[in-house]
């Protein structure tokens, strides 16, 4: 196993760690009369601090990967994959994002919530109220559903042109395709803000912020790849933030099945693109450049 497999290997654990905090900071954090946090929880501050922690780890990983100059590591020769398994979290990701998109135009034609549904169904004798959960307007969520659904089908040829090898694969793939994810995502992150600032408890939403900000990060580094301008230190960076906020993110559950779906397999599909990436980096991660494009 090469020495940069530590870097994935590391944003996976730490996003489970943030998702058992975020999940205690969720059900210990806030108090349940009025939403605001509560003073000094523990899971709170150990989630900052473990977030702080990664990060740093993340920067001094990084520039242990070799740097690169212009033209940089092509798309997808650079991503190729020996087999099919090597893959199969970029396909996976890419089948949850297009299920995303189905889930917001659902959402968005029918005027309800699929994860209330869902939780009803799960406990029918709870006090889920189907119908209860605010989130995005109907024409908003249809807009999310159609760039879900572009979205994920852009990944989705990504994925497979790394599966078909490097000659075949650069003269039929279209570049332009990766600039989709990032502009899609950053169309949810202004919708999202604008749904979760009306909530005075920063503390409540700002993982999910985070999440998608840098999944739009992640995505948009991807994208440069495709006109030799990528960075691989610059893309790993982002893509093991993403990871790591993504999967704490899921620990917020809500308020659209769509959300949680989209940060699975936005996680899922960095992952995957970064472990295709790494596996064409040089054995030997002490190489360094003079340009410092971390």
């Amino acid at each position: 196993m090469k020495k940069q497999s530590f870097l994935p290997l590391l944003a996976l654990v730490g996003g489970m760690a943030a998702f058992v905090l975020r999940l205690l900071q969720n059900r210990t954090g806030f108090e349940a009369a009025t939403g605001l946090p509560v003073s000094g929880n523990v899971p709170g501050l150990a989630l900052i601090a473990l977030l702080a922690v990664l990060a740093l780890a993340f920067l001094l990983l990084v520039r242990r990967l070799p740097g690169e100059t212009d033209p940089g590591p092509a798309f997808p020769a650079e991503f190729a994959a020996g087999n099919s398994g090597q893959v199969f979290l970029p396909v996976a990701g890419a089948l949850l994002m297009l299920l995303s998109g189905l889930a917001d135009l659902a959402e968005g034609l029918g005027g309800v919530n699929l994860l209330a549904r869902l939780q009803a169904a799960a406990d029918p004798y709870g006090a889920v109220a189907m119908e209860s959960v605010s989130g995005f307007a109907p024409k908003a969520q249809l807009l999310l559903g159609l760039l879900g659904l572009v979205s994920g089908a852009a990944v989705f040829l990504a994925a497979a042109a790394c599966r078909r090898g490097t000659r075949e694969s650069e003269s039929s793939f279209q570049g332009t395709l990766l600039l989709v994810p990032p502009v899609a995502l950053v169309v949810r992150l202004v919708l999202t803000y604008r749904l979760d600032s009306i909530d005075p408890a920063l503390e409540a939403y700002y993982v999910e912020l985070l999440a998608l900000v840098f999944l739009t990060l992640g995505f948009y580094r991807l994208s440069s790849f495709a006109f030799q301008s990528g960075r691989t230190r610059r893309f790993a960076l982002y893509a093991c933030a993403a990871v790591v906020l993504c999967i704490a993110a899921l620990a917020d559950g809500g308020p659209h099945l769509s959300s949680l779906l989209l940060y699975a397999g936005g996680a899922a599909a960095l992952l995957g693109f970064l472990l295709l990436r790494l596996a064409h980096v040089p054995g030997d991660c002490e190489v360094h450049d003079s340009t410092g494009d971390a």
